[in-house]
Parts: C-alpha cells; sequence; structure tokens
C-alpha cells in the first residue's frame, strides 16, 4: 500500500492551499482530485477569483499590486477595509451560523495569506470591473472586495497547481474518495476508487477539502432555498 504523510481531498482553492503549505513543511503530500485533468479546479475554478483582506488604503493594495501606477492611485478610491467591517459582513451574510473563532481567524490572516499566495505565483489586479464604480471623475470600491487574482477563479487554482507541481505534490485525477481508513491510532488513510478499481493509500494525516454546504443538496435548499 502507497503511504504518504499528508493526503488532501479535493482540487480546488483550499485543497491546493492546504496541499502547498504541508509541502512546504516537509510533508509527502498526495492530492486526490475526482474530476479529469481538464476539468480540475472543483467550484473555484468558477468562481470570480475575488479576495476579501482587510487594508486601510492604496499603499495597501499597492503591496499586493506592484505595478498599480501613480495615476491610477490618484483616479481611485481604495477605502479601507477593517478587521471589524469584514467580521460584520460575515456574521451578516452568514445569519451568524459561521464558528466565531474560525471567522476570526480568516480575518485576521486574510492581508497574510494573500500575501503568502503572492509568493506562491498567484498575481492579483484591482477589482475595477466587478466591484468599482466612477464618482466625480475617480473610481470608488465598495463591498471590500477590492482585489481578484489574474484570470479569475481559474487563473487562481492554475497559479497554484504549478506551485504544488514545483513543490513535489503529488496529484491523481480522476481519484474518487470512498472512505477514511481507520485504525487504532486514528485516521490512517483514505480507501479511493480509481479507473473502476478499488484501492487503498496509507496516510499520517487527512485533510478533507472536497465542498462545504454547497455539495449537499438537503442544505442548500435550507439554506439557499428550493431550486
Amino acid at each position: 500500500m502507497d503511504s504518504y504523510d499528508v493526503i488532501v481531498i479535493g482540487g480546488g482553492n483550499a485543497a491546493l492551499t492546504a496541499a502547498l503549505s504541508a509541502a512546504e513543511q516537509g510533508a509527502q503530500v498526495l492530492v486526490l482530485e475526482r474530476a479529469p485533468q481538464e476539468k480540475r479546479g472543483g467550484n473555484s475554478n468558477f468562481t470570480g477569483g475575488g479576495f476579501r483582506m482587510v487594508h486601510h488604503g492604496a499603499q495597501d493594495i499597492k503591496r499586493i499590486v506592484p505595478d498599480l501606477s501613480d495615476q491610477d492611485i490618484a483616479n481611485t478610491d481604495f477605502g479601507e477595509y477593517t478587521a471589524e467591517e469584514y467580521l460584520d459582513d460575515l456574521g451578516r451574510i452568514t445569519q451568524y451560523y459561521i464558528d466565531p473563532d474560525l471567522a476570526e481567524t480568516l480575518v485576521r490572516s486574510s492581508t497574510d495569506t494573500v500575501h503568502w499566495l503572492m509568493g506562491r505565483g498567484v498575481r492579483f489586479l484591482p477589482n475595477f470591473g466587478r466591484q468599482a464604480y466612477k464618482h466625480e471623475g475617480r473610481f470608488k470600491f465598495f463591498g471590500g472586495v477590492v482585489i481578484y487574482a489574474n484570470g479569475g477563479g481559474a487563473g487562481l487554482v492554475e497559479s497554484e497547481y504549478k506551485a504544488a507541481a514545483k513543490n513535489g505534490v503529488t496529484v491523481r485525477y480522476g481519484a474518487r474518495a470512498m472512505a477514511l481508513l481507520r485504525g487504532r491510532k486514528g485516521i490512517e488513510g483514505v480507501r479511493i476508487l480509481a479507473d473502476s478499481m478499488e484501492e487503498q493509500i496509507g496516510a499520517r494525516a487527512v485533510v478533507l477539502a472536497c465542498g462545504g454546504f454547497e455539495a449537499n443538496r438537503e442544505w442548500r435548499a435550507r439554506y439557499l432555498g428550493p431550486g
């Protein structure tokens, strides 16, 4: 039976960032992506690639978008997006079902996370097309989503797959995780279905990054409504 330090189930943004982080700590990592290679990327592939992060104006955005010109800065009101505003938005959008400790971690780490992604080859651009309007000759941003990954969600995951390959992460496509393998010490691997054959793969740790409530019909109906 093959064995890895870490198995990540899923092939979208969450899966790839988990895989990259583990690989950079020296772990031998396997990503299991149910889709074929040409359809990889999960739900992330279909998003706009927008990122919320705590920022306090143009100079913070300039660090994320280094080629932002002085004219761009002069013609744009980037505003600011404080941690308090971010937390308020998360609470309002989720009707306060969100886990408060996870929300705090997400918000407080948001800017560092964007810089971390930049260091792995993800390029960000100002979100003029979706999140800004022109007012008295200047672009004004709204909603907190000031930047997005170049190429949208598809560009984001493509950059992450390139970084994963560079860091020695193994990716298996067409591999459907069927069950977690349990032993005396807890989770010890994954049982998969690939090429109509079942096999077992050992692991010291398993990360589930294969979809949230949007992958569950009953939950979608409960939280988003029927249809």
